[in-house]
Order: C-alpha cells, then sequence, then structure tokens
C-alpha cells in the first residue's frame, strides 16, 4: 500500500474489523460503486457467522474495471481470474482475499436489485453499503453450496430476531 491511497485504522480495531475497515477505504478512494455481500454483509448486520474473504457485487463497467485495478493497489495485490469457468476476480489482500462478482449474485439477484434493498452502516466513520439479510439468505439458498447451507439457520434466526426487535 502506498502513500497514494488512504489508510484509516482505529487503534481499538480487530484484525478483522481492521481489514473491512481498509477495503472500505480502498472503496472510497477509487470510488468504485460495490455492495458488501455474503457473509461479511450477514456479519454486519450481526449474524454470528465466520467467514474467510469478504465478496463485493460490482457492476460490471469498463469503468468499474479501472477502479478495480487501482482497488488491487490500494489493497496491495493485483486482481486475478479465480477461474476460467467464471468471471469472478479476486484480489490476495494481506489480511485476507477480496472475492468481486459482477452484476449478479445465485437467485436471480441483480446489482440493481440488491441495492435498492441495500442498507448503509457506518463503521468507524466509513460508509458500507450492504446487501440486506433477506438478499443474503436468498443468494445463499440459491447457490447450493454445503457451507452456505450451514449458515441458513443462523442467517434465519438473526433475521428473526432483527424483525422482532424492530416492532415497536
Amino acid at each position: 500500500v502506498d502513500s497514494s491511497c488512504v489508510r484509516f485504522v482505529p487503534v481499538s480495531a480487530s484484525s478483522d474489523e481492521s481489514f473491512v475497515l481498509e477495503v472500505l477505504a480502498a472503496l472510497e478512494q477509487t470510488k468504485l460503486e460495490a455492495l458488501v455481500v455474503g457473509s461479511v454483509a450477514a456479519v454486519l448486520q450481526g449474524s454470528p457467522v465466520t467467514t474467510q474473504d469478504l465478496d463485493l457485487l460490482v457492476r460490471d463497467t469498463p469503468s468499474n474495471r479501472r477502479k478495480i485495478g487501482q482497488l488491487g493497489h490500494c489493497l496491495g495485490a493485483r486482481p486475478r481470474e479465480v477461474s476460467s469457468l467464471t468471471n469472478v476476480l479476486r484480489i490476495d489482500a494481506a489480511s485476507a482475499p477480496v472475492d468481486l462478482l459482477f452484476d449478479r449474485l445465485p437467485g436471480g439477484l441483480s446489482f440493481e436489485s440488491i441495492r435498492s434493498r441495500s442498507i448503509v452502516i457506518d463503521l468507524g466513520g466509513r460508509i458500507a453499503r450492504v446487501a440486506s439479510l433477506e438478499d443474503v439468505i436468498l443468494s445463499k439458498e440459491a447457490a447450493g453450496r454445503p457451507k452456505d447451507h450451514a449458515q441458513l439457520p443462523i442467517l434465519r434466526d438473526t433475521l428473526r430476531v432483527k424483525k422482532a426487535l424492530a416492532k415497536p
């Protein structure tokens, strides 16, 4: 990470929090419009799950592709293809990988539809636009992977508790 990339990490942040803040700072610096999706989106909404990466959903445009290169620079790693079978890019940042997904998530969820239902979370002065817990659940149901199915009961319980707490 060089001086052209802003870094802000509060002293009291855990390493996981520091990593999320670092990614948010890089997103802000590069002006890449991205939505936090997947398990990190669930964690930011209070779900007690774990993950080993941070997933971002990005609108696939030439401008955003250039910004992804800048994002990789700010995070200290070059974006690379995960596989020739998918258009997912990965930035192998020092703390954890950042996976960049384009335009759609499983379950027929488009960038626009997820963004319209997303929530904004302020994390130490950094803003995260995060997929709703409902959309995280829908995408994990549709993905059908064993690791997603294992998280679904926890995600559904978190959503149920959040709704119960929101009632007057």
